[in-house]
């Protein structure tokens, strides 16, 4: 389902294709450059797999797999090097930090834990990582929210999330990943339930939404949120370049659940509906 059709396009931007047009994050008229999102420091890159979602006679159908990482074209050079230069590296530290936690209690039957894993994390530096590849996957969330934008390009250290919007977290075990941005879906078969989004990233160990903030979807009927149990971390942004190491458990005191995609788990039971001209929609494979 979507509001435009196109017999066989994608459910939205290319996001490989090359040329000039604006940074989703500075809003410039430039020359693309690849943006890994998650960064290539999360894992994201060798023999990770990547597709585009697309529609053809009326189905949705994915493209042929290409190697090399889940990437777009979305950022210029100086914003794409803003997060590789500044935020990647704690990205991808704070990654491997949860993927060594999990495989030693797998091995060693360590307890679940409560509430969160015991890891260190650069909160401010994780959470500018993460919007800023966000913003890479339309440049709508720039004309959305300007003022976060600007305040992740010049670097302010401390960020208030605008209202209307929210950052969330969960855990994400599955080796499938989906990065999308501007979708909504509504689970029509055994429960009502809504799952409404500006952008979205799965990508082991974790998963990361910009949805909205306000529960009037709640209000109307349409059954609670797929994402009423992911922690807020907009606080996260709080949190300057100089703070590298926060314990998990007291920044997420509330727990943090594991998750699969709500829209992929319950398939059949839902119904998707996105834009094709401010959409883009990736998803593959981290190999076993």
């Amino acid at each position: 389902m979507s509001g435009k059709q196109r017999p066989e396009g994608t459910l939205g931007l290319d996001p490989w294709s090359k040329g000039s047009r604006i940074c989703g994050l500075c809003g410039e008229y430039r020359t693309m450059t690849r943006a890994h999102v998650p960064p290539r420091a999360a894992g994201n890159t060798g023999d990770v797999t990547c597709a585009t979602v697309r529609v053809h006679n009326k189905q949705r159908t994915t493209g042929r797999p290409r190697t090399g990482g889940k990437w777009l074209r979305g950022l210029c050079q100086d914003c794409n090097n803003l997060a590789g230069k500044n935020y990647d590296a704690a990205y991808g530290d704070f990654a491997a930090r949860l993927a060594v936690y999990f495989g030693a209690r797998r091995h060693l039957f360590l307890p679940a834990p409560k509430p969160a894993p015991p890891v260190s994390v650069a909160p401010g530096r994780v959470a500018r990582s993460v919007l800023i590849g966000m913003f890479a996957t339309t440049p709508h969330l720039r004309k959305m929210f300007p003022g976060l934008a600007r305040d992740l390009q010049y670097q302010h250290p401390h960020i208030s999330m605008p209202d209307g919007a929210t950052l969330r977290m969960a855990l994400y075990p599955s080796h499938s990943t989906r990065l999308a941005s501007m979708s909504y879906g509504m689970r029509v078969i055994s429960r009502r339930q809504h799952y409404n989004v500006f952008s979205e990233i799965y990508f082991r160990p974790l998963a990361w939404t910009l949805s909205p903030s306000d529960d009037r979807l709640d209000d109307a009927g349409l059954g609670g949120s797929g994402l009423g149990t992911w922690p807020v971390v907009d606080q996260w942004l709080q949190y300057g370049d100089d703070v590298t190491a926060l314990d998990l458990r007291d920044l997420c005191c509330r727990g943090i659940p594991t998750v699969g995609h709500p829209l992929r788990d319950g398939r059949g039971e839902w119904v998707e509906a996105f834009q094709n001209d401010t959409a883009a929609f990736l998803e593959g494979k981290i190999p076993a």
